[in-house]
């Protein structure tokens, strides 16, 4: 189980990082409402995936699932809009208390099954946040060459071994999640 969380919490450190590392090197080409949509993509993605995986982890208890959660999703938008503006700042740590707010709620009320269908997809639109950073500038690209098509194709390929990895693991969170939750009704019903 804690190799799942761990998978998804490093998953979402790596996008986060490499989304500040875009930043400052793109921060010339971006505008400031390109700082809004990123920091507010970022901060409502990561406040939402982890607010499903630790409603789901500490399920029975949303207040410490909803807190940390939003301090994370927070912390993450106003990391991020930090780097363009306090504007961006500010919407980007509104947008991940909303986002970890309710991914707490919602992975507390899904079975865990639910749960990690969830939780891929959002992990994936999470790191899907890498691809803004080529689309939002303003400028015309067109295909040079057939190198230019292989790049990134090899990097979905690797992207999608990646996450089918992950949800190999988050089946075995799962079954490990319902294992405990059979030895607590065992417990409770002798």
């Amino acid at each position: 189980m804690i190799i799942f969380n761990a998978y998804v919490l490093f998953s979402l450190a790596v996008t986060l990082l490499l989304s500040i590392m875009l930043v400052l090197r793109n921060k010339d080409r971006l505008t400031g409402m390109n700082g809004m949509i990123i920091s507010m993509y970022l901060g409502m993605n990561i406040g939402l995936t982890t607010g499903i995986l630790f409603g789901t982890v500490f399920r029975g208890d949303l207040s410490h699932s909803t807190i940390l959660s939003m301090l994370i999703g927070a912390a993450a938008g106003t990391i991020t809009g930090a780097l363009f503006s306090s504007a961006s700042a500010i919407e980007g740590l509104m947008s991940g208390i909303m986002g970890g707010m309710m991914g707490a709620m919602l992975g507390e009320m899904l079975l865990p099954e639910k749960s990690l269908i969830l939780i891929s997809i959002f992990l994936t639109i999470s790191a899907a946040s890498l691809f803004l950073f080529k689309i939002l500038p303003k400028t015309e690209s067109t295909i040079k060459s057939k190198k230019y098509i292989i790049k990134p194709i090899l990097i979905f390929t690797l992207f999608i071994i990646y996450l089918y990895s992950g949800n190999l693991l988050g089946d075995e969170w799962i079954n490990d999640l319902n294992l405990i939750k059979n030895q607590e009704q065992h417990q409770q019903h002798p």
